[in-house]
């Protein structure tokens, strides 16, 4: 991380250093620089199997269209993508899960443990419970972890949706107990199954290589102590434009959901990172760091200082007065200097 010095919007001096947003996704890497407050610590939780709060879709911020969510591997758990295009239908989730990462997501480390044969044959929900069937290849290759991971992607996608409570997977139209010879459960499945495989902090939305802009809303589950989610907000040169801390619904052992808003001015255009995590109660230091590039747009091109004095035209029907050269007692008026252009290439 290089060594400069940030300033909050309240002008204060943040504890923070410039954030290497770029260079710590694209290598694979998922951390920040190190906090110095001498403030309060927070702990980590030792045991996240105590329970999983369902988390419905994220609400898209000022009336825009929810996106769909795909979870894939990252980091050995589940990470959360968007398709912002595809249609927020459990069929088309799923749909869009099985096409697997695109360039940007492969590049930050995403992938998926789904085998690309996978095909979706039906999709239904009676009862609050999804029945999703694919094809026999989803079972095929990989070990216990690439299980865990390719049927946890699945529950996480269905259960984005308010009607999916539990999901059971079919393979080839057939009812299975379990998936693959580690014998993976296949029926009533939740989140809850899967705290093995998922971080103890998931932000939800935004989702990587998302376009944001001031207002902007962040939301996720964790499992944190006493429910307590830092986080902080990186612009296009890696400088914090925000960063503060929230609660979730539930925490110590239980993971609950979690939503704030951040509101921030100066953001520089370019490829930053909403980044939340936990602090260390040995050190302050963050821990369980979730970072999401996201993109920042092009600044607004800020007014004229003062604004040009407008040429006001002569009256119809009012002679031109003689030239100098017609009437040499005529003295002509210092010439206007230039208008300067209100933007300038």
């Amino acid at each position: 991380m290089a060594g400069l010095g940030v300033h909050n919007p309240s002008g204060r001096k943040a504890p923070w250093r410039r954030v290497s947003v770029v260079l710590a996704m694209l290598v694979g890497l998922t951390g920040i620089a190190a906090c110095g407050d001498d403030g309060a610590r927070q702990v980590s939780s030792a045991d996240p199997s105590a329970g999983l709060a369902l988390s419905a879709a994220p609400q898209a911020p000022q009336g825009a269209a929810s996106p769909t969510l795909v979870y894939f591997g990252w980091n050995e758990n589940v990470g959360t993508a968007g398709r912002p295009d595809d249609t927020a239908t459990l069929e088309g989730a799923i749909a869009a899960l099985l096409q697997g990462p695109d360039a940007f997501e492969t590049d930050i480390g995403m992938a998926t443990e789904i085998p690309e044969a996978t095909t979706l044959l039906g999709v239904s929900v009676s009862g609050g419970t999804a029945v999703v069937d694919l094809s026999e290849a989803f079972q095929s290759g990989g070990g216990s972890l690439s299980m865990q991971l390719r049927v946890a992607q699945v529950v996480f996608t269905a259960t984005q949706f308010d009607e999916v409570e539990r999901v059971t997977i079919k393979l080839d139209g057939q009812a299975v107990d379990s998936i693959g010879g580690e014998g993976v459960p296949a029926v009533d499945l939740d989140r809850t199954d899967f705290t093995n495989v998922t971080p103890a902090v998931l932000v939800e939305s935004p989702t990587p290589g998302a376009s944001v802009a001031s207002p902007l809303k962040v939301s996720g589950i964790a499992n944190t102590f006493e429910a307590v989610v830092s986080y902080t907000i990186a612009d296009g040169d890696g400088l914090i434009v925000d960063e503060g801390v929230t609660n979730a619904s539930a925490g110590t052992g239980t993971y609950g959901d979690f939503e704030f808003t951040s509101t921030f001015g100066d953001a520089k255009p370019g490829l930053g990172a909403v980044i939340a995590y936990q602090e260390s109660a040995k050190d302050g230091s963050p821990t369980d760091v979730y970072e999401v590039p996201v993109r920042f747009g092009a600044s607004t091109p800020e007014p004229p200082s003062t604004p040009p004095t407008p040429t006001t035209p002569e009256p119809p029907g009012t002679p031109e007065p003689p030239s100098s050269a017609e009437n040499p007692s005529a003295v002509s008026p210092p010439a206007r200097p230039p208008v300067p252009p209100v933007f300038t290439g």
